[in-house]
């Protein structure tokens, strides 16, 4: 008689009652939204190191157009960036 919990089945509070279930779809959603955070996050970072290597190459085509450097710097500084990436 009174090992009947206090739950909607009465099966005490450790059944998926009012609280259980509900409470662990909460956690699975927000462990999906920190996630999906996290891969944003990656991808933005990746996009963003991606574009400063290109643009590094960008400015230094713009110089040699511009003729403020010659054609060996040119060759000579381009080679060592792409050794870098």
């Amino acid at each position: 008689m009174f090992c009947r919990g206090f739950g909607p089945m009465g099966y005490g509070f450790a059944s998926h009652g009012y609280f259980g279930g509900g409470f662990m779809l909460i956690m699975m959603v927000f462990r999906l939204l920190i996630l999906i955070g996290i891969v944003v996050l990656a991808v933005k970072l990746f996009k963003k190191y991606t574009n400063n290597s290109s643009s590094v190459i960008r400015i230094l085509d713009e110089k040699f157009a511009k003729g403020e450097i010659s054609e060996e710097e040119y060759i000579k500084r381009k080679s060592i960036l792409k050794q870098k990436n």
